[in-house]
């Protein structure tokens, strides 16, 4: 079972058996150096035993190079003599001022809390070191202050250390003649690649030889400190009495300096074989599992305890019962704060090792390809709630399980998240999960087999047969293509009608998004049909050959996912995102939605009937006014001159089989790029979708597309429009030609735009922090593929409206006359960075950015390598930009305001 963590009791909580009532409210303090305090007293006060707890969340995970197996030789140590010392800064010092008195020179912690009455132990894992102590509650404070005190402010002794490096030594060879403990820590080091979770916690014995006093307090003092601790009491304890030991001695310490982020695990699935002095083979099969609090950590937790957790279970009942090709066997899973790990151990013959794993796989496929009975399922769920229930009864498994949720998650509240998410798993959500995490083609199998029956040939033939096992089953019917994995770990494939689909794997949080595109959009709308681009993407997720408008967004919405057409002006599509245990079932509704969308005569007619009261309603925005007669001033004919939204003329015009015939035309499938990226089986994605569009009849269907549509001529000499509405305010769109998608100046322009339109830009500061002319001023760009332009927004009120336009003007011409100084471009760099940086978090960010570049004809590196063409950069390319762009002869002004009153 899993180790999970389980909240104390509440009103608020689950309603499980065992859950006590005889607890006061829960005590939840942060000291001032970011150390966290959890009381959960008990009544009456005095009474009963009590836990004391102390969490530092730093394990074997936080060791630098040269510290590996440092936090667990620093847990032995903390049990050696801590010198009390004199002086103000002493521990006798720090023990007085927590109302602990003590008259010896040196006190050992275990007898300190025996002599108290109370028994104490520690663990170290990846993730954390926990020194756990029971004692009487009315010495509980007490308690906290001895264990608080060694384990914060340890001795230490170069002697004693010698003496405890030779100890740890011993319990480290004792770990090595365990084939158990040997085939599980093979199996890590493939499911963990270079993550430090693929590390012994103990570290190895060449290593532990060679620490030092010295290095054991530098890693001491990076880990044990500030936000990293915290100190848990559950029990019938004098809640004051611990607030002054915390204070005293927890809070001493200084805060935590931040850590490096921890990289993913990056797993090296395959077969690692050993000939060894066993008298039985020893298998253990690994996969990769969702971290602590991932969505699907209850599902894959049921999916261990139906596989192997018990007598009942498939594993004992197929594998050892009625095939009989194991002897012992059993499964379940490890969660960690950054990986979890799905692990089946097993033992049997040497003769049977092959058929043992091929056993073993087969009931792991079996959970992926049908659901778990009702039956099965039950048993799961009562199995993990009971470690729920049986935490419960003891104040130790109460202070446990605050501690673990403090410091894996820092949210108290996640474990009821975890219990929730248990009782509302179905069948299928386990099947789901199961297709997702456990495909045999990602196991990591360790073997150790006994010497003496097996030869080096036999070994290499077991080994050859465990490989192929692993190997996908074949599928039946052709061949569909097969995902190439590029340089930049971008996966493609082409599929036989045109159709470029690209993957971004990133599988850490179980989310996925798509956009399915296509280039066109408005520049590729006739006139007449003003509006046809916008309707026909609207349109797309209301209604298709396989389900109808409301049905699909009842779906989609069931799902907590996301489906929507969007219109821009250079391309057309759909994007979609959910959560990954989802994705095959909104990618199918996509697809079907691309293939055969209907355009149904009554969705047209309520589409249409809200944009025209969308353009309507923009006459009441003087904002939106200004900047549609500014991009009319500037592109003239170009459709890019039209709203988005389309004209009323084109709206009235459109009807049902005129989009089916501009879809057809302008949009084949095979125009069109789907990009991927999250949590996703990219070759099951591209079998998906070559399966869909052989359904629809379009699986081999190559089209070329309307092709380009006409460039773009540049109006020239400058224009000027004003526009006249009785507004408080007017409102300014300044605007001049810009540059192209792909022009290698975008990053420049990006930072001639945060120079002057950014929050503390030039324009904001002049008009509005020194003039007070304006409440909010803004410079942007946009590139379509054709042309873009670069302009200047601002709204002022009517008598102010000559000074705002004299004040841009006049940052225009700076602009134009000087450089930017060099801190101005290293904000505006440093801003762009990190809004890119944010983007990136977001899987539909990293699909958007994966679609457009290829629908563009862009390479891919130049999308994700913005941070480094932005810091490229330099003050004098933003200059000559600026002297490119703002010429006064291919301006463009559009004034919205009031009309001047006579006299």
């Amino acid at each position: 079972m899993p180790d999970l963590p389980v909240s104390p009791p509440s009103p608020r909580g689950l309603d499980l058996p065992g859950a006590a009532t005889q607890f006061a409210p829960l005590v939840d303090e942060r000291l001032a150096n970011g150390a966290r305090l959890l009381i959960l007293p008990g009544r009456p006060a005095g009474a009963g035993p009590a836990a004391v707890q102390l969490w530092v969340g730093s394990g074997t995970a936080a060791e630098r190079e040269d510290e590996h197996g440092c936090a667990h030789l620093l847990e032995h140590m903390l049990f050696k003599p801590c010198v009390l010392g004199h002086g103000p800064k002493s521990n006798r010092a720090r023990l007085a001022a927590a109302g602990v008195r003590r008259a010896e020179e040196a006190f050992d912690l275990a007898g300190a809390i025996e002599a108290l009455g109370g028994d104490i132990n520690a663990f170290t894992s990846h993730d954390e070191t926990v020194v756990h102590v029971t004692t009487p509650a009315a010495r509980a404070a007490e308690a906290a202050a001895l264990v608080a005190t060694a384990t914060l402010f340890p001795t230490l002794d170069p002697a004693t250390l010698g003496q405890e490096r030779e100890v740890v030594i011993e319990e480290i060879k004792q770990y090595d003649d365990d084939p158990g403990q040997r085939v599980t820590q093979a199996a890590l080091s493939r499911v963990y690649g270079a993550h430090a979770y693929a590390r012994p916690v103990l570290g190895l014995a060449e290593e532990v030889a060679g620490h030092s006093a010295a290095r054991l307090r530098g890693y001491h003092r990076r880990a044990y400190a500030g936000e990293r601790l915290t100190l848990v009491a559950v029990g019938a304890v004098d809640v004051a009495a611990l607030r002054k030991v915390a204070r005293a001695i927890v809070g001493a310490l200084p805060a935590a300096k931040r850590r490096a982020t921890a990289g993913e695990p990056a797993a090296k699935p395959g077969v690692t074989l050993r000939r060894a002095e066993v008298q039985e083979t020893y298998a253990l099969l690994a996969w990769p599992a969702p971290a602590a609090g991932a969505a699907e950590a209850a599902a894959i937790d049921a999916a261990a305890v139906v596989l192997g957790n018990g007598e009942s279970s498939r594993l004992v009942a197929e594998t050892r019962r009625k095939e009989q090709v194991v002897s012992d066997i059993q499964a379940h899973c490890d969660t960690l704060r950054h990986g979890g790990t799905v692990m089946v151990s097993a033992r049997t013959t040497a003769g049977q090792t092959a058929a043992a794993v091929a056993a073993v796989l087969a009931q792991v496929r079996r959970l992926a390809d049908a659901p778990v009975s009702a039956e099965e399922l039950a048993r799961a769920k009562a199995i993990l709630e009971s470690d729920l229930v049986y935490r419960r009864e003891t104040v130790q498994g109460q202070a446990h399980a605050l501690g673990a949720c403090a410091t894996l998650f820092g949210d108290l509240a996640r474990e009821r998240e975890y219990y929730a998410a248990l009782a509302a798993l179905t069948p299928e959500a386990v099947r789901s999960a199961c297709a997702r995490w456990l495909d045999p083609a990602r196991a990591s199998v360790s073997l150790e087999l006994p010497r003496a029956e097996v030869d080096v040939q036999t070994a290499r033939s077991i080994k050859a047969a465990v490989a192929e096992a692993l190997k996908p089953a074949p599928t039946p019917g052709r061949a569909g293509a097969t995902p190439r994995r590029a340089s930049d770990g971008i996966e493609t494939v082409t599929l036989a009608c045109g159709l470029r689909l690209l993957a971004r794997v990133e599988p850490a949080v179980p989310v996925a998004a798509g956009w399915l595109i296509w280039p066109g959009g408005l520049r590729r709308e006739p006139a007449a049909l003003a509006g046809a681009n916008s309707v026909i993407a609207a349109l797309l997720t209301r209604g298709n050959a396989r389900t109808g408008g409301e049905a699909l967004s009842r779906a989609i919405d069931g799902m907590a996912a996301g489906l929507d057409g969007f219109a821009g002006r250079n391309s057309l599509g759909l994007h979609f995102e959910c959560l990954s245990r989802h994705f095959p079932a909104v990618l199918g509704h996509a697809l079907d939605c691309a293939t055969t969308p209907k355009f149904a005569a009554d969705e047209l007619e309520e589409e249409r009937r809200v944009a025209l009261q969308d353009l309507a309603a923009e006459v009441d925005d003087p904002g939106a006014v200004a900047s549609r007669g500014l991009n009319a001033l500037l592109y003239g004919e170009h459709p890019f001159s039209r709203p988005g939204r389309g004209t009323p003329a084109g709206l009235r015009a459109l009807t049902p089989a005129k989009l089916r015939g501009l879809w057809r035309r302008d949009y084949p499938i095979g125009q069109a790029v789907l990009a991927l990226a999250g949590d996703i089986d990219v070759a099951a994605a591209a079998a998906q979708v070559e399966a869909a569009l052989r359904e629809a009849g379009l699986g081999d269907r190559l089209s070329e597309g309307p092709g380009a549509p006409k460039k773009f001529a540049a109006p020239t000499g400058p224009r000027e429009r004003e526009i006249f509405q009785d507004r408080e305010q007017a409102h300014i769109a300044l605007g001049w030609p810009g540059i192209a998608v792909g022009d290698e100046r975008e990053p420049t322009l990006d930072v001639l735009s945060a120079v002057l339109g950014g929050q503390t830009g030039r324009l904001f500061t002049a008009l509005r922090e020194v003039q007070g002319l304006v409440y909010e001023v803004s410079m942007s760009s946009v590139e379509g593929l054709d042309a873009g332009h670069v302009a200047i927004h601002a709204s002022t009120s009517q008598d102010k409206l000559p000074k705002a336009m004299a004040a841009i003007a006049a940052e225009v011409e700076r602009a134009v006359r000087e450089p930017p100084s060099a801190a101005e471009v290293e904000r505006a760099k440093a801003w762009l960075v990190g809004q890119f940086e944010l983007g990136q978090q977001r899987r539909s960010r990293m699909a958007s950015l994966l679609a457009l570049s290829e629908v563009y004809g862009l390479p891919r590196a130049r999308a994700f390598a913005y941070p480094q063409r932005v810091a490229a950069v330099t003050a004098e390319g933003v200059w000559a930009l600026a002297r490119t762009l703002f010429r006064p002869q291919r301006a463009a002004r559009c004034v919205v305001r009031a009309r001047r009153r006579k006299g």
